[in-house]
């Protein structure tokens, strides 16, 4: 697939080359640099060849702002950045949003943060900052925020007819699990528009990661997806390894994956307890608090927390595991495997929650690729990709399971991938602990203070709800120029006020529980 796209682009972009990239090195195939009048083109190529726009990033370079697309398949592993540069005193660049519907979220929060007006879009109002930012935070120089963005940051939208009204969902209500806030239209029962307000929670991790050195910005990972920081954690690590070069010992690759999916597990059972709280059934929500409490209780002795994990480090893992852990583990998954009887009977076969989730929220494969959904509401859709088999990473490249997917992509369907998620995180811990043997968890001679080669690196893992892309670009200083984090709850959200149209306000519930949202991970 890479030599058929390169020949593609290159029959588009004439006058600019379209090179290849060390993939190891980079986490992705092919790079070009386009101008303002090709990158619609080279847009709808991409469209046209079945790929989804994974990430835009923008970086200030103070000299000009450079644009990233990266794109990416779910067939099969062909990642390509496209770059554009802007004029920093006046920068403006073509919309995508009328390709890739997820480009209208990606271009808002670019606007507010960098000023770049994207010609074409069809709604440039701010998604996170308030009407006190005086400047956009991500530039390197105080760029005063222009007039026009100052007005953009108080718009929300209303009701405009007789019979509709409008009503907050949120900031603070149970079934938005964090503080968002949703706008809902209403034509009596039934809504007509739905909005999301974010940016109630953002600690602005992106610029922090501006001032941190590498190693200082471990413990951020695990504030923006609180549930699933083990992921995040093993995003970010994995992504400096390969900018550095590092090798991580075996036993270390293993151990992280047994990990990660232990925190994988407790993640899915948060959402399987709230989620069915949010319906009205309390009962199981006990059960998944008793199972998550045995997961924190082996984690713990090794992680040294029950929550904000920060386990993992450049070159392999804060200290070793014992027998202990092994032994607590493997009583663990035959326990949880003796529960999804219970689980089945409470939920599955339960003619009420059936009743309240099949047949609502549907989503097709084509607009999950346009959204740029990922994770469990990708797999119900029916798109059976999942990154630990795409692009394996730590030990994952020798875990065998089947990816499960959804045949009508509803409600009902996110909620059969994710328990059969839950099965596949048990084999492949079974399948790590037989594997692991003795050797060391750390690398030799890994520095203490970093300084990574110039350049950049897009790397991927499967969080519990989706696809985490961190993009670092490198000036060979101890701190990251430049960090972008393309989380997956932010993505999965895109689709929200698509699937609410015309729903009734208790089935809009069903289906924002279904997403799995992480705020925090949101407003990072």
């Amino acid at each position: 697939m890479v030599e058929r796209i390169k020949t593609g682009l290159s029959e588009i972009l004439r006058a600019a080359p379209v090179a290849e990239a060390d993939y190891t090195a980079k986490g992705y195939h092919l790079f070009a640099e386009v101008a303002a009048s090709d990158l619609q083109g080279v847009a709808r190529f991409f469209d046209a060849q079945g790929f989804y726009l994974a990430m835009i990033a923008c970086v200030d370079y103070k000299e000009y702002l450079e644009l990233v697309y990266i794109f990416a398949n779910h067939a099969e592993l062909c990642k390509v950045k496209i770059a554009l540069k802007v004029d920093p005193a006046k920068p403006v660049a073509p919309t995508l949003s009328q390709i890739f519907d997820c480009a209208c979220w990606y271009e808002r929060e670019i606007r507010e943060f960098y000023g770049v007006l994207f010609e074409g879009h069809p709604n440039l109002t701010y998604l996170f900052l308030h009407e006190g930012i005086d400047h956009y935070p991500l530039r390197k120089a105080q760029v005063p925020v222009s007039a026009a963005d100052k007005r953009a940051m108080a718009a929300l939208p209303v009701a405009d007819g007789e019979d509709s009204f409008s009503i907050n969902l949120g900031p603070q209500h149970p079934s938005t699990h964090g503080v968002l806030r949703v706008v809902l239209k209403m034509d009596g029962e039934y809504i007509e528009d739905a909005q999301p307000v974010l940016g109630y929670l953002h600690r602005m991790h992106e610029k922090m990661a501006e001032n941190r050195g590498y190693v200082q910005f471990y413990a951020n990972t695990g504030r923006m997806d609180y549930l699933g920081a083990m992921a995040f954690n093993l995003g970010y690590v994995t992504a400096v390894e390969r900018l550095c070069g590092i090798a991580v010992p075996e036993r270390a690759n293993l151990i992280r994956v047994i990990c990660t999916e232990l925190n994988r597990l407790q993640s899915h059972l948060m959402w399987l307890g709230a989620y069915l709280a949010d319906l009205g059934a309390l009962t199981p929500f006990l059960y998944v608090f008793d199972d998550r409490e045995q997961i924190h209780d082996i984690l713990e002795p090794v992680t040294g927390s029950r929550l904000t994990y920060a386990y993992f480090r450049f070159g392999g893992l804060y200290n070793d595991v014992d027998d202990q852990f092994a032994a607590k583990t493997r009583a663990f998954v035959s326990r949880l495997r003796s529960r999804f009887a219970m689980y089945e009977k409470l939920v599955t076969g339960n003619v009420i929650f059936l009743n309240r989730t099949r047949g609502i929220g549907v989503i097709t494969k084509e607009r999950a690729r346009k959204v740029g959904v990922s994770g469990p509401v990708l797999r119900a859709a029916g798109i059976p990709m999942d990154l630990r088999k795409m692009e394996p990473c730590a030990a994952y490249g020798a875990a065998s399971f089947a990816v499960p997917v959804g045949t009508r992509g509803d409600v009902l369907d996110s909620y059969v991938v994710r328990v059969k998620e839950m099965e596949n995180a048990l084999k492949i811990i079974e399948q790590a602990l037989a594997a692991m043997g003795e050797g060391p968890v750390m690398a030799e001679k890994v520095p203490k203070k970093l300084k990574p080669p110039k350049g950049d690196i897009y790397h991927c893992v499967e969080t519990p709800r989706g696809e985490l892309g961190v993009y670092i670009v490198s000036d060979e200083t101890d701190t990251p120029y430049r960090m972008k984090w393309r989380v997956p709850s932010f993505s999965n959200l895109m689709i929200f006020p698509e699937l609410a149209k015309g729903c009734l306000l208790a089935d809009a519930v069903a289906i924002l529980g279904s997403l799995d949202l992480v705020i925090p991970e949101i407003d990072r």
